[in-house]
């Protein structure tokens, strides 16, 4: 294995980069130029006034500090919303300023290690909206990075990914991780639900209302007021369960000393960690675990990201009725598109079975054939495809294959969406 194995996390305000080391085992933060104390990469981009150079992070700030260039943030939104920027006359589309952005930070672990081959890549970002999702992955392949070394994880995710990689004492309970960022506070919880096979690995992820600017922290008056914050939520989030974790990350935890009152909670019977890179972190445990012939995490993740259900249906196949799995339960909505080709035998209805993982509860969802041509029985060939949205949005295709010169495909789409467990 001599490319990169890479993570990083994407978001408006700062980025990170993490590279796998196989020898080492663990992931090693990547930083821009010589500061290696956070590793945090501002998401900006700063084109230099009448020639085609472009900046990022601090260096993108100074040049448009001091009027040498038009600078462009937000980059993520930006291209959520199908945004441009008008820069020196021209217009650029958000996603050709991600593109160049991403470039130069790919350039960094290039550089570092000494190779232009990118083996596994795993973005990380707060919400996975498909739409972006399809970008990301077009910004990625114009950076000559291979479709299908590119995966993308929710920072949920990444945070269970992170957190089942350390050792089990760390999360032989409840696991916790507040992210302050200039986005707000986010709070994530993770548990592992023992006694099944495998083992389920749940996580939640809420934004919180009480957050604050960390500009109050700033001035005296100001980290008192975010302490005392801090504190009411931790007493409300923590109390009642048994937590063996709490990891704090986000340029606002990049030092901890302004919340005393926060932290006697925190530590109170935990191991508390602080640091950056954690998203970015879990990203690269992925990276390199998608390359291995047997998985190191034989979990099933419930997450945002993940499905929560396996969807299946039973065909008669040998002359014996089987089940046929459409779409399992942990597998990531935007990669969890199957497609199966059966022979309707005397039967005007498609049942498909949606089991919720963990639940003895079963739901059928039907799907009415009458919309195919009218055949002898056994003379219709359909192809079921099912995609996702999201994790809870199913999309069921049902496709008119023909049989043959008898019986020429029409080409005919049944369509329905289902909203699952």
């Amino acid at each position: 294995m001599e490319g990169l194995l890479l993570g990083i996390d994407l978001c408006d305000d700062y980025s990170q980069i993490s590279c796998f080391r196989p020898l080492d085992m663990e992931p090693e933060p990547v930083a821009l130029g010589d500061d290696t104390s956070s590793g945090l990469i501002p998401t900006v981009i700063c084109k230099k006034k009448g020639e085609d150079a472009w900046y990022i992070g601090e260096e993108a700030y100074r040049l448009a500090l001091f009027g040498g260039g038009t600078m462009v943030d937000k980059l993520v939104k930006l291209v959520r919303k199908e945004g441009y920027a008008t820069i020196e006359g021209v217009r650029y589309m958000a996603e050709d300023l991600l593109r160049i952005y991403l470039e130069k930070i790919l350039e960094l672990p290039k550089k570092k290690y000494g190779t232009e081959e990118i083996e596994s890549l795993v973005f990380t970002v707060q919400d996975l909206e498909g739409h972006f999702l399809d970008k990301l992955i077009q910004v990625a392949e114009s950076c000559k990075v291979a479709r299908d070394t590119v995966h993308v994880l929710s920072h949920t995710e990444s945070f269970i990914y992170y957190v089942i990689s350390q050792k089990k004492d760390v999360w032989a309970n409840q696991t916790c991780l507040l992210d302050l960022t200039e986005d707000g506070l986010h709070y994530y919880e993770m548990r592992v639900i023992r006694g099944r096979k495998p083992q389920v690995i749940e996580a939640e992820h809420e934004k919180l209302e009480e957050s604050f600017s960390l500009d109050v922290l700033d001035t005296p008056a100001g980290e008192h007021l975010a302490d005392t914050i801090l504190t009411a939520c931790a007493d409300r989030l923590f109390k009642k369960k048994i937590i063996s974790s709490v990891f704090l990350t986000g340029k606002g935890f990049m030092t901890s000393d302004w919340a005393p009152e926060f932290l006697k909670v925190a530590c109170n019977r935990r191991k508390v960690f602080a640091g950056q890179h954690l998203f970015a972190n879990g990203a690269a445990y992925v990276a390199f675990d998608l390359l291995q012939e047997d998985t190191a995490y034989p979990y099933i993740c419930i997450c945002e990201g993940r499905i929560r259900s396996t969807v299946s249906l039973y065909a008669v196949y040998g002359g014996r009725k089987e089940q046929v799995v459409l779409a399992s339960a942990g597998s990531n909505w935007y990669e969890a598109k199957s497609s199966v080709e059966f022979i309707v035998d005397d039967t005007a209805m498609l049942d498909l079975t949606v089991a919720p993982v963990g639940s003895q509860r079963v739901e059928k969802v039907s799907i009415s054939l009458d919309e195919l041509p009218a055949r002898p029985n056994k003379t219709t060939k359909i192809e079921v495809i099912v995609s996702f949205s999201d994790e809870r949005c199913m999309t069921v295709r049902v496709v008119d294959k023909g049989f043959g010169e008898l019986f020429p495909a029409t080409g005919k789409v049944i369509r329905r969406d289902f909203f699952i467990s």
